[in-house]
């Protein structure tokens, strides 16, 4: 991580990984200001200069964090895809996410208690959007006739509840899988079931 951040050019950006690096090492409360300005290699001021404070920035980073993330699961072809590999490529991108970036997706995951209220509420924004998303799929899988009427919102429990629960396993316990290999199995047990 130290090379990444040394080789990123512009100082925001060193902040924010610099920050990422120092929040998963230490914790939102053990972490200091200082730590993070040396480990992007500028002066504290400078670090100041572009954040008020700690939770400022840890809120930037949650924020610049969940963007990446979903990014790596929304892919434009995603929209193109059936119902069932649609599931599969989220599960995937999910956990090849999560492996890529154990530290990160700690603090994205797990760390939330630390949020103040206006993140929670944008937290909570992000957490509607994947709603209508899923609604958005089941809809267009039953008009398609590759799946069955089903409640939406029980769809968003399913897939949230196999993720966050999986995620927790991978990222706590340092569980090794294959991401492909996992959402193959997710998906094959969510569209199929675990009757023989």
């Amino acid at each position: 991580m130290k090379e990444i951040i040394e080789k990123t050019v512009n100082k925001r950006e060193r902040i924010l990984l610099a920050a990422v690096e120092v929040f998963t090492r230490r914790g939102y409360n053990s972490a200091r200001m200082e730590e993070i300005a040396e480990t992007a290699g500028i002066g504290k001021g400078t670090l100041y200069e572009y954040f008020d404070s700690k939770l400022q920035l840890f809120n930037e980073m949650i924020i610049k964090s969940w963007e990446e993330y979903t990014n790596s699961l929304t892919a434009d072809s995603i929209h193109q895809l059936s119902f069932e590999d649609t599931i599969r490529e989220i599960i995937k991108g999910h956990f090849t996410f999560s492996k890529k970036n154990k530290k990160l997706a700690r603090i994205l995951f797990w760390d939330t208690e630390i949020m103040d209220e206006e993140l929670r509420e944008w937290m909570h924004r992000r957490k509607t959007e994947q709603e209508k998303l899923i609604e958005q799929m089941v809809s267009r899988a039953v008009a398609a006739g590759e799946i069955k009427p089903v409640d939406t919102m029980l769809v968003y429990i399913i897939l949230g509840g196999l993720v966050g629960s999986i995620w927790a396993i991978n990222i706590l316990e340092n569980w090794e899988i294959d991401p492909q290999e996992l959402a193959d199995q997710l998906t094959d047990a969510v569209m199929n079931g675990i009757r023989n």
